[in-house]
C-alpha cells in the first residue's frame, strides 16, 4: 500500500511538473473602460449614439417667426459609450505570431435601440518579419493608424476626421523598420453608403425611400480597394493613401408613364468614387501635433458630409446614371501635457459639389434634383474645440468646449454642379464633461 501512494506521488508530481514548465499556447487579456458624459447642446444635430456622437448642427427650418426650429438648449447623461475588450496571444501558425482582438460596447442600432450591446472589433493577426495579416472588423485604413484627434467628444474629431469600422482584408509590408506599405479590400458594416431601398415611381415626391445601408455596396460585386504608406522616423510620422469603391444604388428602375409606371427594368448602374488621405504627426515628450486631409467622392461611409446624384434619366425606362459629390475635410490637432492636458481641435469640411451636371426633376425656374446621402446640402462645416485634462492613475477627466458651425444651401439648387447660390448658417455650442475609468 505504501508502495503504491508513492508511485501515485511520484506520478502525480511529474504531472504537475511538466504541466509547469510546458509554455502556454494561449493568454488571454480583459481591458476597458467606463465612460459617463455629461453634457449641453445649443442646436440640435445629426448625431447617433444617444445624441454623444455630434456631427453637424441639422437645420430644419424656420418658424413663422424666422426662429431656427432645431435651435434649443438640450442636455443629456450617457454611460454607453464604456467598453470591454478581449486581446488573445496564441502560438505560432504558418511561421507567423498570432493574435486576436475582440472590444464591444453598448451603442449598437443606434437608431432603434442605442443601448444595445455591438461588435466594435473583431480581428486575427498573423504577423511575420516583414509583414502582418488581418482578418476582421477594424477601423477603416484612412482612420491612419495611431494619427488621429485628442479630443474629449466621443465622434473623436469627425466629419474633419474619417470615422469607420468596417469588415477588411488586411496585408501590411515593412521593407523596413520605418516604412509600412498597406493594401486593403473593405467591406461595409455599420458604417454605410446611401442608395434607393425601395422605387414605385420615378417622380421625386415618389422616390423618398433614400435610404443607407450597407447592401448598396455588396450588390456592387466589388469591395474598396484602399492602397496606403506610412513613414516613421522617431517621433515624425507622415501617411497617404488612396481608394476606390463603388456602390450599386438601385438593382431597378421604372418605366416613367404619368399616372402608372408599373414596369420594372433590371439596372446596373454604379456609382465610382475615388478618395485620397494624406497625414502627418510630430510627437515629443509632452507635445504632439497633428494634420489630416481628405479629398474624396462620396465618403458617406466615413461619416464626412456629401453623396451622389442622379446624373441622367432615360424615359422609357427611367434608366438612371450618378455624379458623386466632391468633399474636401482637414483638422490640425495640437495637445501639450501629461498629467495636465491642454489640447485645441480645430477643423474644416467643404462641399466642393459635382463634378457633371445633374438631372433635374423640375422645371427651370424651380429645379429639383435627387441627392441620396449625408446631408449632401451642406456647403461647409467648421469646428473649434479647446479642451482641459487631468489623468491621474486609471481616470482622465476631461472638460471640452466645442463649436460647430454648418452652412447649409438653400434656394434653387444649381443643375450645373449641386450646390446651391445662398446659404444658412446652423451652430451649435456643446460644453462637455468626461470621465473615463479604464481597467
Amino acid at each position: 500500500m505504501k508502495k503504491l501512494f508513492a508511485i501515485s506521488l511520484l506520478l502525480i508530481s511529474g504531472v504537475a511538473f511538466s504541466q509547469e514548465v510546458k509554455p502556454k499556447e494561449t493568454s488571454v487579456e480583459f481591458y476597458g473602460f467606463v465612460r459617463f458624459e455629461a453634457f449641453s447642446d445649443t442646436y440640435k444635430g445629426l448625431n447617433a449614439a444617444n445624441e454623444q456622437f455630434f456631427i453637424v448642427p441639422l437645420y430644419a427650418g424656420v418658424d413663422a417667426n424666422g426662429q431656427h426650429i432645431n435651435q434649443t438648449p438640450t442636455y443629456n447623461f450617457s454611460s454607453m459609450a464604456s467598453r470591454l475588450g478581449i486581446r488573445v496571444i496564441g502560438p505560432d501558425i504558418f511561421k507567423a505570431k498570432t493574435s486576436a482582438n475582440i472590444e464591444a460596447d453598448f451603442a449598437g442600432d443606434l437608431a432603434n435601440n442605442p443601448a444595445m450591446l455591438r461588435v466594435r472589433q473583431a480581428h486575427a493577426d498573423f504577423v511575420w518579419r516583414k509583414s502582418s495579416l488581418l482578418v476582421g472588423q477594424t477601423w477603416h485604413p484612412f482612420w491612419g493608424g495611431k494619427v488621429f484627434p485628442t479630443v474629449g467628444g466621443l465622434n473623436t474629431g469627425c466629419p474633419f476626421q474619417p470615422f469607420n469600422r468596417s469588415p477588411q482584408i488586411r496585408y501590411d509590408y515593412r521593407p523596413n523598420p520605418k516604412l509600412i506599405l498597406t493594401a486593403a479590400m473593405v467591406s461595409e458594416f455599420q458604417y454605410k453608403s446611401y442608395g434607393f431601398s425601395k422605387i414605385d415611381s420615378m417622380y421625386p415626391r415618389a422616390m423618398i425611400y433614400a435610404d443607407k445601408s450597407e447592401c448598396f455596396s455588396r450588390n456592387a460585386g466589388i469591395p474598396e480597394m484602399v492602397a496606403a504608406i506610412e513613414m516613421n522616423n522617431g517621433g515624425f510620422t507622415a501617411g497617404a493613401g488612396a481608394s476606390l469603391k463603388y456602390i450599386r444604388p438601385t438593382l431597378y428602375t421604372v418605366e416613367i408613364v404619368p399616372g402608372k409606371d408599373t414596369k420594372k427594368f433590371v439596372t446596373n448602374e454604379t456609382v465610382q468614387s475615388f478618395s485620397f488621405v494624406g497625414y502627418t504627426q510630430y510627437a515629443q515628450k509632452k507635445f504632439v501635433i497633428r494634420a489630416k486631409a481628405v479629398l474624396g467622392q462620396n465618403m458617406t461611409a466615413l461619416n464626412i458630409p456629401g453623396g451622389f446624384a442622379v446624373k441622367t434619366l432615360t424615359q422609357e425606362t427611367g434608366r438612371m446614371t450618378y455624379t458623386p459629390y466632391n468633399s474636401l475635410t482637414s483638422f490640425i490637432n495640437a495637445v501639450y501635457g501629461q498629467k495636465y492636458q491642454f489640447g485645441i481641435f480645430a477643423g474644416y469640411m467643404k462641399n466642393l459639389g459635382t463634378n457633371e451636371a445633374i438631372y433635374n426633376f423640375g422645371t427651370a425656374a424651380a429645379p429639383v434634383a435627387i441627392t441620396p446621402g449625408l446631408v449632401p446640402t451642406v456647403a461647409s462645416v467648421y469646428r473649434i474645440a479647446p479642451s482641459f485634462a487631468i489623468n491621474v492613475s486609471k481616470v482622465r477627466l476631461v472638460l471640452e468646449y466645442e463649436l460647430t458651425s454648418a452652412k447649409y444651401g438653400i434656394g434653387n439648387i444649381n443643375i450645373s454642379n449641386g450646390l446651391y447660390a445662398s446659404g444658412v448658417d446652423a451652430t451649435n455650442h456643446r460644453v462637455q464633461l468626461m470621465m473615463m475609468y479604464s481597467f
